[in-house]
């Protein structure tokens, strides 16, 4: 597989041309209206914008990757992705609409290049956020200080976002390698699955950029609160909060954000 990195420097003509396509199209990443993103630009826009910036925009410091489909092979079974197409998102501190999808084998998010068969991976940055769109989710990119590598930076989905105490949800796949079975007379010429991983739950305290992953036991849980433990303790009785459910640590962490 061929990588390009994205050169720094152009020509001086070239530059002029993008500066002028990007007056022209900023428009609508700046100033949508209606619903909480902003009616979705058109197509014919998203396109013009996404040729002006994509392969320009320093600020990503992205890494251009052609034809990666060919990375898994031809027989697969399933996606590295949690969804197959790209969708429209607003990706922060560059304040920019662009077409991404995210990679839960790979942990990185791609974005469409210029060109139809190009793909960049956007270098990973603590605090950006990407806010998809059609599914309303809002990835930030945190530091696992759990993790025993050095500025472990990954994808994490916002599912109570405070000042305080912020919950998210860390999606993964993992790609399984089969042995060609035969079935009947015909040969499965399926050699390699992606399967989901169960998700993992984490918090990060006023916004600092770490996340710590929440234990499933209830006493290493309230290990992380030490001052609050008593109360957090009788609330996780009262309300039969279990530790490996969204729905239930979304309101731990609600009640967590109150006392």
């Amino acid at each position: 597989m061929k990588t390009i990195h994205t050169k720094t420097t152009f020509k001086k003509l070239t530059y002029l041309m993008v500066f002028c396509l990007l007056l022209s199209f900023e428009g609508f990443s700046q100033h949508c209206k209606g619903g909480s993103y902003g009616e979705k630009p058109p197509a014919d826009g998203i396109d013009l914008a996404l040729r002006a910036s994509m392969d320009f925009d320093n600020d990503l410091n992205s890494v251009v990757v052609r034809n990666q489909g060919v990375v898994y092979g031809p027989n697969t079974l399933g996606t590295p992705y949690m969804q197959e197409s790209f969708t429209t998102a607003n990706i922060a501190p560059v304040n920019k609409v662009y077409l991404v999808r995210y990679n839960a084998l790979m942990d990185e998010m791609e974005v469409k290049g210029a060109e139809k068969e190009d793909i960049l991976i956007i270098s990973k940055k603590k605090n950006y956020v990407i806010n998809q769109h059609a599914n309303n989710i809002t990835y930030r990119v945190l530091e696992n200080i759990d993790s025993d590598k050095e500025n472990d930076l990954g994808y994490y989905i916002s599912l109570e976002d405070s000042d305080n105490i912020s919950l998210y949800k860390k999606e993964c796949k993992k790609m399984v390698k089969r042995n060609k079975a035969s079935y009947g007379n015909s040969a499965s010429s399926i050699t390699t699955e992606f399967k989901d991983m169960r998700c993992e739950f984490f918090i990060e305290k006023a916004h600092n950029g770490h996340a710590i992953k929440l234990p499933k036991r209830k006493k290493a849980l309230l290990a992380l609160f030490p001052d609050k433990a008593d109360e957090i303790n009788a609330f996780i009785k009262e309300n039969r909060i279990k530790l490996n459910k969204e729905k239930s640590l979304k309101k731990l962490i609600q009640y967590i954000n109150t006392i």
